[in-house]
């Protein structure tokens, strides 16, 4: 029905109702000295331990990054920011720099039992195009947005069977060089020769 500033320090109304309310209320000398007393014992006498108890607090997200299985053509892209504090938080996608809002969804901020949330969003996209893709996530615990690039080239699974790949390689490559060395050395040396 209507509602107090106390930056302009009355009431407005916003219903026929709330516009009679807040015009006798306006008029009110007693109200008006409540409100501003109300204003400095609750408002502006606790605003500093409320907000220190908020920044004491706050907790920096934690992202990751990843791609969804699909069977579908287009693929999805997932942004997963878990255990931050407070709750409110920005989570949004660019695309060679630009900002992205179609085929985005995102699920709502959880709550994960702790004083922590979690957020998730999602992005279609086409594999084997050749994007930039970034996920930007803002937040009061961050002192400017953080952004999170996609490398499309290589999935966490592909690259990790890489990873594992050159490491096996170079293992290999180690045990062949180790043995050669010592054919080597055994073929040369007349002492070695003859003892097996």
């Amino acid at each position: 029905m209507m509602q107090y500033n106390s930056r302009v320090g009355n009431w407005t109304g916003f219903t026929p109702a709330g516009l009679i309310s807040a015009s006798m209320l306006n008029e009110d000398k007693h109200d008006v000295l409540q409100r501003k007393v109300e204003r400095q014992q609750i408002c502006v006498n606790n605003v500093g331990l409320i907000f220190n108890t908020t920044e004491e607090n706050m907790a920096e997200p934690r992202v990751t990054l990843g791609q969804t299985s699909s069977s579908s053509p287009d693929s999805m892209l997932v942004c997963s920011v878990y255990d931050f504090y407070p709750k409110h938080i920005r989570v949004a996608w660019y695309r060679n720099g630009q900002e992205v809002t179609s085929g985005v969804t995102s699920s709502e901020v959880m709550t994960n039992g702790d004083w922590t949330y979690q957020v998730h969003s999602y992005l279609e996209f086409t594999p084997g195009r050749r994007y930039k893709v970034s996920c930007m996530v803002e937040h009061a615990s961050l002192r400017e947005p953080k952004i999170y690039n996609w490398d499309s080239s290589l999935t966490q699974s592909k690259r990790s069977y890489l990873i594992g790949g050159l490491c096996t390689l170079l293992l290999g490559a180690v045990f062949l060089s180790s043995g050669l060395i010592r054919y080597r050395r055994k073929s040369c040396d007349p002492r070695l020769s003859g003892t097996l």
